[in-house]
């Protein structure tokens, strides 16, 4: 689940932002073989980005859940044990939710690497405005909306492809 949402919520920062991104492409540093650090400043910023877009509100889900998959996991493997696998998950979620602030490190690296620090500083500006805080509002909402259409375009869009191709079999001989 976290993983469909946050790549949900990266696909509507880049749509909806993309212009601001585009216009700074020009100016991100080159990729290398191994990415240079981050300044801390630079690194900063890009965390609070981050959070300012909204990325981090699947980011914090990323610990609880993955306890949970693993709660599931111990319990089918030892349904004998729940009780014991319930409290030691839930005594062990607050221990692990502080990681959250690691995995917004991870992520605000992954902008800083692409981005520069006053490339990040510009989009902050995006997300600050009042504009900007009505959009991470409206971004799930607008994700989801967003997401149930394309699930219809693309079954859509695979039906017209298998009608196709078997029109394009049946031509060769192929009866299927």
């Amino acid at each position: 689940m976290y993983g469909s949402f946050f790549a949900r919520s990266l696909l509507a920062l880049s749509l909806m932002a993309g212009s601001a991104w585009a216009q700074t492409a020009a100016t991100a540093p080159a990729p290398t073989a191994t990415p240079a650090p981050l300044s801390a400043s630079h690194l900063a910023v890009a965390m609070e980005l981050v959070r300012l877009a909204g990325l981090s509100r699947s980011i914090d889900l990323i610990v609880p859940e993955t306890v949970v998959r693993a709660r599931f996991a111990l319990t089918q493997l030892h349904p004998k044990l729940q009780d014991d696998i319930n409290k030691v998950a839930d005594s062990l979620t607050a221990e692990f939710v502080v990681l959250a602030n690691e995995a917004v490190q991870v992520a605000g690296n992954a902008f800083g690497q692409k981005m520069t620090e006053a490339d990040l500083i510009e989009l902050k500006k995006f997300f600050v405005s009042d504009v900007g805080k009505r959009f991470v509002a409206a971004q799930p909402a607008i994700i989801e909306d967003m997401y149930k259409q394309l699930d219809q375009f693309s079954a859509k869009v695979s039906q017209s492809v298998l009608d196709r191709m078997r029109e394009e079999l049946k031509k060769r001989g192929h009866a299927l």
